[in-house]
């Protein structure tokens, strides 16, 4: 008799957290679990990917809850709430005022404390599993744990759990009704055990599942830079455009280069948050290279991109272990990274590219370390192309935590 597998999902979108799940799902043996995905909208570029095995649900009435932000939360639960019974008011109305009173880590922990609050309104799960999976991070997880009957539950944690701080009396609760943790680096792993110590007996460390054949394969095939006149160094960046991934720190370095004669643009792949591109935008007029970064938007294959840039650059402030810096490696490209909390594990200290601040400078510097020394770029290249990738063997602790 096969697993009853759920998996607790938001959207398919192109991102980091949906391609590890993919190739997770390339690795799982189906002949043995019976997969139900549930997501909280049916949306994403990759919804197509998913294989035909898996019996997609939706969460009909509160899946924008999922998407909730400071800029769409009054219009989100107006509708999800307020709209049904006008009383909410009076249950926001305090999460409101304390959020607009407090700033930082605090008004964080307020943000999640009345996300949690308003998923408890949400019905439970009807069906009950052998094994429930939040893939997506810490509100997949707080719903697992609340309305999701399991045999047996996992949580992901795809980020660096102390940046930025977060509620530790919140999250230590949930994690400790979570069977297992999984933790997708060595760093991440020890940042979750120091900041919360009671989760350390659950914890188990299981690297993002990549698939090099699969890489390359859609390398060769599929759209790459519109530019094609461009015969300058093409920097890329892949990632939800935001805040974190800290394109704002890239403007000042492109300004330099420019003021230098460097020849370079500066591409980005992938959605996010509209207000924060705009803001981007305009930064990009104002320091006259408005003309250096370009956003590509989203694609399915951004493979054919990363095959022909010259450079992967990852100016992130903070990241759990980002899977785009594992597929440029993959792809033996010169790679920068910020000093992200595993960004020294994923470049080798230093053997397998650049690391460098989480500031402009910091960024300047190793871009232009890059940029002015063509062989170093080709040792890395060199280095990378004897390095073993794909680590589809993972899969086993996911059995071994199950009890596969």
């Amino acid at each position: 008799m096969k697993t009853k597998l759920l998996i607790v999902g938001i959207t398919m979108n192109c991102a980091g957290t949906e391609k590890s799940f993919l190739s997770f799902l390339s690795c799982l043996d189906f002949e043995r679990f019976d997969v139900t995905l549930l997501l909280a909208k049916r949306e994403g570029l990759l919804l197509d990917q998913l294989p035909k095995q898996v019996k997609v649900v939706i969460m009909e009435k509160y899946g924008d809850l999922f998407l909730l932000s400071g800029r769409n939360a009054a219009r989100t639960l107006f509708n999800c709430f307020v709209k049904e019974n006008p009383l909410t008011l009076f249950e926001i109305f305090p999460y409101f005022i304390g959020s607009a009173l407090t700033r930082g880590a605090k008004r964080a922990s307020i943000a999640y404390r009345m996300w949690v609050h308003f998923m408890q309104k949400m019905p439970e799960i009807k069906d009950e599993y052998d094994v429930a999976v939040a893939y997506w991070g810490d509100r997949t997880m707080f719903y697992m744990c609340d309305k999701v009957k399991a045999k047996k539950k996992i949580a992901w944690l795809h980020f660096d759990y102390s940046n930025p701080p977060r509620d530790d009396e919140l999250y230590g609760e949930y994690f400790n009704r979570c069977d297992k943790v999984v933790t997708v680096s060595k760093l991440v792993d020890e940042s979750l055990k120091n900041k919360l110590p009671n989760t350390a007996s659950r914890c188990v460390m299981m690297e993002n599942i990549t698939n090099p054949r699969q890489i390359w394969d859609l390398a060769l095939r599929g759209e790459t830079f519109p530019d094609l006149h461009f015969h300058g160094k093409r920097i890329l960046t892949i990632g939800r455009i935001g805040d974190q991934k800290g394109l704002d720190m890239v403007i000042p370095v492109l300004k330099r280069l420019r003021k230098e004669n460097y020849n370079v643009r500066w591409y980005v792949l992938g959605d996010g948050e509209e207000e924060y591109k705009q803001q981007l935008s305009m930064a990009l007029v104002d320091a006259g290279v408005a003309d250096m970064m370009l956003f590509l938007g989203t694609t399915t294959n951004p493979y054919t991109y990363m095959r022909d840039c010259d450079i992967y650059a990852q100016p992130s402030r903070h990241e759990g272990k980002p899977i785009a810096v594992e597929e440029a490696k993959i792809m033996y490209k010169p790679i920068l990274a910020t000093k992200y909390l595993s960004a020294p594990e994923q470049l080798d200290n230093g053997r397998l590219g650049v690391l460098c601040d989480i500031s402009s400078d910091g960024i300047y510097n190793g871009i232009k370390k890059l940029l002015d020394n063509p062989v170093m770029c080709d040792h890395f290249t060199e280095t990378l192309s004897h390095c073993k990738f794909g680590n589809s063997s993972e899969i086993e602790k996911f059995y071994d935590m199950i009890g596969e």
